[in-house]
């Protein structure tokens, strides 16, 4: 279908560069568009001929000029293969037929890129719709998925992981942030992104690798296939966050991976970017019952001066940063190895573990740690 508004501005450009009148007609022979603006809105009998029937030409001469039409050459429009309408050149046939064609010819061209534009924005609106669901809609159902799948064509069984970019800006930034990841070159159709109510981007980006494959390397791959959004943040000299979340094979489960996101934002701060295959042991014990953590925990820690307990937290938070690496972690501390040691000593003593040593000690410590962190959370709130 050509959009009249359209036609128009067609029509207002293309005379600038030709005497003769143009005519724009649509998929039911009426004038939408012409020179002579008198005629617009007007029946034209041949258009729809053409339309209708097998010929994508029609030449009107002198000797068989019909009701509503004038001299001249009047050609179908196509696009994808469909007659969407019909252009008329009023005029000597002989003289308008190279004209004909090349008008014919702009006309398609620029048909076809609005068209385009409209799709890509219709399968946009799809796209933030199904987020939108998959998001917000308490009641989830497979169907909501299948409904979007075919108009998308969007595949199921492929891998995509959730990754939410927090933006310390206004709201035109962001907007643009957002055109900058739909306009990267690693952008796929398989890819689904949105602004959320928070006003992050969520990328739930389409991994075209086969999982072993990701195991070994996908925080560089989700990095290079972010890479243009990130650049352009820096361009912009604003301060963002990353979180990714978990690998997603079926619908159903996104809104989760979109959960491990917000998880990831609520307890891993600003600044750089968090993974949450490197928390997920802290994530689960934060969705434990707070009194299951009491039961096993309680007890040993009312049994500690309160100094006690806050040295450990930032002893394990600084060694959990390091991967238990005792010279970074004092770096982390800002002391001296031997002075974290020391301190590391003390713990040993106390509680009979060795967590750089022994992995069921380190467990051990961890847990210890997790529900330190939770109760903190609570009081603080």
């Amino acid at each position: 279908m050509i959009d009249a508004l359209l036609a128009k501005k067609f029509i207002e450009r293309i005379t600038q560069y030709t005497e003769y009148n143009v005519n724009i007609m649509d998929e039911k022979g009426i004038i939408i568009a012409s020179k002579n603006t008198s005629r617009i809105g007007t029946y034209h009998e041949v258009a729809l001929q053409i339309i209708r029937g097998d010929k994508d030409t029609i030449i009107v001469d002198n000797e068989n000029t019909q009701f509503g039409v004038k001299k001249g050459v009047n050609m179908a429009i196509y696009y994808k293969k469909r007659k969407e309408g019909v252009i008329g050149i009023t005029g000597e046939p002989d003289a308008v037929m190279p004209i004909a064609l090349v008008i014919k010819m702009s006309v398609e061209v620029m048909l076809e890129h609005e068209l385009f534009k409209y799709e890509k924005m219709q399968r946009r609106n799809l796209k933030e719709q199904l987020l939108n669901i998959i998001l917000y809609n308490e009641d989830l159902q497979r169907e909501d998925w299948e409904r979007f799948m075919e108009p998308l064509q969007l595949k199921e069984d492929i891998i995509r992981m959730p990754v939410l970019i927090n933006i310390q800006s206004g709201q035109e930034l962001r907007e643009n942030v957002l055109s900058a990841f739909r306009n990267g070159r690693e952008h796929s159709s398989q890819d689904l992104i949105c602004l959320t109510r928070d006003g992050d981007i969520l990328l739930y980006k389409a991994l075209n690798h086969p999982l072993p494959e990701l195991m070994k390397n996908y925080k560089y791959v989700v990095g290079e296939a972010i890479g243009d959004g990130l650049r352009y943040m820096r361009s912009a000299g604003c301060s963002f966050t990353v979180y990714v979340g978990s690998f997603q094979t079926d619908f159903m489960n996104y809104r989760m991976g979109y959960i491990h996101c917000r998880w990831l934002k609520k307890n891993m701060g600003k600044g750089g970017s968090f993974y949450f295959y490197d928390h997920c042991n802290m994530y689960f014990m934060s969705v434990l019952p707070l009194t299951e953590l009491q039961v096993a925990y309680y007890t040993i820690e009312k049994n500690f001066e309160d100094k006690f307990v806050e040295s450990f937290k930032e002893i394990m938070e600084a060694l959990r940063m390091a991967n238990f690496n005792l010279g970074d972690a004092s770096k982390l501390l800002h002391v001296h190895k031997n002075t974290l040691i020391y301190r590391l000593d003390k713990i040993r003593e106390t509680l009979n573990v060795d967590p750089l040593g022994n992995n069921k000690d380190r467990e051990f410590v961890n847990g210890f740690y997790f529900y330190l962190k939770r109760k903190e959370q609570i009081y603080q709130v």
